[in-house]
């Protein structure tokens, strides 16, 4: 099978992406027509997967965000120089990188935003398909409480706490959700939640933040690649149910995310 045998298959999940029009999901990298030998998947291609690829022989990796830190071209010459350090990496390998974003992000029981509702372990209500936002019905709780489960969920991905905004001993017991950057407050208050869990590459302090101690309303916050990671190790799951002959492995990207008081 060709690399852009695999980039359709997963395109083809997308009935919600506008392909004639905008999306993030294109191939960054590489000749997506040579033939696959091993796939690597990740949140995004850091020079330490991108390192692991090399050692693994995988020529193909599939990586959730963009892999040259911007999309823009208005850069940091370090920026320049680091982009130009990771594409000499790739070229050894001959290895292409596709970046699966917005179907991932967004496709039922595999991707992300379910991976991570079903990670909190409440009972959600159905997701609009190619929308980041969830609400549920917890227990009735206090904020400490909740944020303490929601730090405990994040462990095995690499992040080890979280940090709130508000009242931390107010009670709650009804929750919104958002995905990653997807997680705008604004959207959430249509779902009435009276706590809401984003994360710090979706909101601003100066606005979202000050919005929330206004008007009372808590906000759990994560870090993106934290409450996203699940759903990148589930990408794994996915091949081997769709695409069982290739061979499919999760790289490690090196985001630990630590805490300190």
């Amino acid at each position: 099978m060709k690399i852009k045998d695999v980039i359709e298959c997963l395109k083809s999940e997308g009935t919600w992406v506008r392909w004639n029009r905008c999306t993030r999901d294109r191939v960054l990298f590489g000749d997506d027509d040579q033939e696959v030998k091993k796939i690597g998947v990740c949140w995004v291609a850091t020079n330490r997967v991108i390192e692991q690829a090399l050692e693994k022989g995988i020529n193909f990796i599939v990586s959730h965000e963009n892999i040259f830190y911007t999309a823009g071209t208005h850069l940091e010459t370090k920026l320049v120089e680091s982009i130009k350090y990771k594409k000499d990496l790739l070229s050894k390998g001959n290895i292409c990188v596709y970046r699966c974003h917005d179907v991932w992000d967004s496709i039922p029981e595999y991707g992300v935003s379910d991976v991570w509702a079903k990670k909190l372990g409440f009972d959600f209500k159905d997701r609009v398909i190619n929308s980041y936002y969830q609400s549920a019905n917890i227990p009735k709780q206090t904020v400490s409480e909740l944020a303490t489960h929601v730090a405990n969920v994040l462990k095995e991905d690499g992040e080890e706490g979280v940090y709130v905004f508000g009242d931390v001993n107010k009670e709650v017991s009804h929750l919104a959700i958002g995905t990653g950057a997807g997680t705008d407050i604004f959207e959430m208050l249509e779902f009435n939640p009276d706590v809401v869990i984003v994360a710090d590459d979706g909101i601003t302090n100066y606005k979202d933040a000050q919005y929330a101690i206004d008007h009372d309303l808590p906000m759990i916050v994560v870090n993106h690649a934290g409450c996203e990671i699940g759903g990148l190790k589930n990408m794994v799951n996915y091949f081997n149910d769709k695409l069982p002959n290739l061979d499919v492995e999760y790289l490690e990207e090196g985001f630990k995310i630590s805490y300190f008081k």
